[in-house]
C-alpha cells in the first residue's frame, strides 16, 4: 500500500540565453515549477521530486492572453493535483495516478480547462511519486516497471493490449539527440545575430560541428514556399557539412482546413526535395490546430495524404486514450512528452508497437518542453530508454543551457553523479553531448533518471501570482 503523506509545489524564475520561437510564442524566460511528495510505504517513507517549465503559447494557445493569465492557469492546475494527492493512498503507483487522473479531469470540467492543462498537474505529480517509490526501494526506474513495482498496466489504458506480451521495459544506454531547429534560429553561422558571446552554439551549423548532431527537428509554419526554402536550406547544409540527416517536422498546428494540410503534403512532396523526404523524414508532428486535428477535416486529410509520411499528433493528446483515437482516425502515432505523463506514454508505446505493420508504420517520438537539468531531462531520458526509443529531442541545452536554481550543490553533485551524461567542459554544469548523442548508462541505473537527491534551502510556494510575477 501507498499513501501521499504530504506534497507541495514551489516555483523559479529561469531565462533563456536565446529565444526560442515556436507556433505563436517567442520564449525568452519562464517560471519553473517544483513539486515534492512524501510517500509512506509499509517499509518507511521517501521524498519524490519532479519539475517543468511553463512556457508560453504551448498548453493555452490564445493569442490574446497575457502570458501572466497564462501561467496563473497552469499554475491551478498543478496546486489541484497536488491538493488532490495529499493524503490519497492506493495499491500502488500506477493506481493512484489513474485515480488522480480521473478527479482532476472532474476539476478541469468545473474549471473550464483543457485536458492538456488538467494533465501537466497530473504529470508532475506523477513523476514525483514515481520518483519517491523508486528512492525508497533502491530501485531503477526500468526495473520498478518490470518487477512491477509501479503496478504499470498498459492494457488498462488500451484494452485491445489485454492479450499482447505484458511491457517489458528496455535499457537504452546511448540515445541520439534530435536537434529543434526553432522558427528564428539561424540555420549557418553566417545567419547569427543575437550571440550571447558564451561560447555555446547558436546555429545548427555550430551545433552540428560542436555536438555532431545529425537528427533534427525542423520548426514549419504551414506555407509551403517558406517550409520547401526551410526544408532545402537544411539539407544543403547538412551536404556541405557531409552530414547525413535524418529529421521530423513539426506543423506547429499550423493548419485548420483538410484542403491546407492535404496541398501542403502535396506541395512538400512534389518538390525538388521530395526524395529525400521520402528518405529522411521520421513523421510529421501535429500540423492541424488542436480544435480540429481529431475531427472529420483531419481525418479526410489522413486519408488522402497519410501515405506521403507518418503524421502523428502532439498537442491533441490531452487524455489517456487520445493516441488511440488519434490512431483509428489515420494518424500514424503521438509523441511522449513528460508534461503529459509517464504511464500515458509508457502505453502509448506499447499501442504503437502493437499495431506497427510493414508499409504502415506507427510512430512514437519523445519531445521537448525545453526542459533544462537536473530532474526534467533526466527523468525524461529514463522514460525514453525504458520505451526503446534511438532518438530525443532536447533543445534545453540551447535554449537555456543551464540546471535550475533548485539548490546550490544540486548541480555539482548531478555531475559527479552522472558524469557520462553531464559535464563543465564548458565552464558550467551543462548536458554532455558527444557525436550527436547522449550517453545515459548512469541515468538509466539511479532510481528514477537522478541519483542525487534535491535539498533546497529556500523555496518561494507555488500560487497564480508567484508564477504570474515570473512571466
Amino acid at each position: 500500500m501507498l499513501k501521499v503523506a504530504d506534497a507541495s509545489a514551489s516555483v523559479m524564475g529561469v531565462e533563456t540565453r536565446i529565444p526560442f520561437r515556436y507556433g505563436i510564442a517567442e520564449m525568452t524566460r519562464a517560471p519553473h515549477v517544483l513539486v515534492r511528495v512524501r510517500i509512506e510505504t509499509e517499509t518507511g517513507s521517501a521524498d519524490g521530486w519532479a519539475s517543468e517549465h511553463l512556457p508560453p503559447k504551448w498548453f493555452v494557445k490564445d493569442a490574446a492572453l497575457p502570458f501572466a493569465d497564462e501561467v496563473a492557469i497552469l499554475s491551478r492546475s498543478i496546486l489541484a493535483a497536488v491538493d488532490s494527492v495529499r493524503g490519497r493512498e492506493a495499491a500502488h503507483a500506477f493506481a493512484l495516478v489513474r485515480e488522480l487522473d480521473r478527479d482532476q479531469e472532474v476539476w478541469a470540467e468545473a474549471a473550464q480547462v483543457s485536458g492538456l492543462v488538467a494533465g501537466l498537474g497530473v504529470a508532475l505529480v506523477e513523476r514525483a511519486v514515481i520518483d519517491a517509490v523508486c528512492r525508497s526501494g533502491g530501485i531503477a526506474f526500468a526495473d520498478a516497471l518490470d518487477r512491477g513495482v509501479l503496478g504499470f498496466s498498459a492494457a488498462e489504458i488500451h484494452p485491445e493490449l489485454a492479450g499482447a506480451p505484458p511491457f517489458r521495459a528496455h535499457r537504452v544506454r546511448r540515445i541520439a539527440v534530435r536537434h529543434t531547429v526553432g522558427l528564428a534560429d539561424p540555420l549557418t553561422d553566417a545567419e547569427v545575430v543575437d550571440d550571447p558571446g558564451d561560447g555555446l552554439p547558436v546555429s545548427v551549423e555550430s551545433a552540428i560541428r560542436t555536438w555532431g548532431v545529425t537528427r533534427f527537428k525542423l520548426k514549419t509554419v504551414g506555407d509551403v514556399e517558406a517550409d520547401l526554402a526551410r526544408v532545402a536550406g537544411l539539407l544543403e547544409l547538412c551536404d556541405r557539412l557531409g552530414v547525413d540527416p535524418r529529421f521530423t517536422i513539426d506543423g506547429n498546428e499550423s493548419m485548420r482546413t483538410a484542403e491546407h494540410l492535404s496541398s501542403w503534403m502535396r506541395g512538400l512532396f512534389s518538390s525538388p526535395v521530395a526524395d529525400a523526404l521520402r528518405a529522411r523524414l521520421d513523421a510529421v508532428e501535429q500540423p492541424m490546430y488542436r480544435d480540429v486535428a481529431l475531427g472529420e477535416e483531419a481525418e479526410a486529410a489522413l486519408t488522402e495524404v497519410g501515405s506521403l509520411a507518418p503524421v502523428i499528433i502532439d498537442e491533441s493528446d490531452d487524455r489517456m486514450d487520445t493516441v488511440r483515437r488519434a490512431m483509428d482516425l489515420g494518424y500514424a502515432g503521438g509523441t511522449y512528452k513528460g508534461c503529459k505523463g509517464v504511464f500515458r506514454g509508457l502505453a502509448n508505446a506499447a499501442l504503437v508497437a502493437h499495431r506497427d505493420r510493414p508499409g504502415r508504420p506507427a510512430v512514437l517520438t519523445a519531445e521537448d518542453l525545453s526542459t533544462i537539468p537536473p530532474l526534467t531531462v533526466a527523468q525524461d531520458l529514463a522514460v525514453a530508454s525504458a520505451m526503446g526509443l534511438s532518438h530525443i529531442e532536447r533543445n534545453g541545452h540551447l535554449y537555456f543551457a543551464r540546471f535550475a536554481p533548485i539548490d546550490p550543490t544540486l548541480a555539482d553533485r548531478t555531475v559527479r553523479a552522472h558524469p557520462d551524461a553531464f559535464s563543465t567542459e564548458t565552464g558550467a554544469p551543462r548536458l554532455l553531448i558527444a557525436g550527436g548523442a547522449l550517453a545515459i548508462g548512469s541515468i538509466v541505473d539511479a532510481p528514477f533518471g537522478l541519483t542525487p537527491l534535491p535539498e533546497p534551502a529556500s523555496l518561494t510556494p507555488l500560487t497564480p501570482s508567484t508564477a504570474a510575477a515570473l512571466a
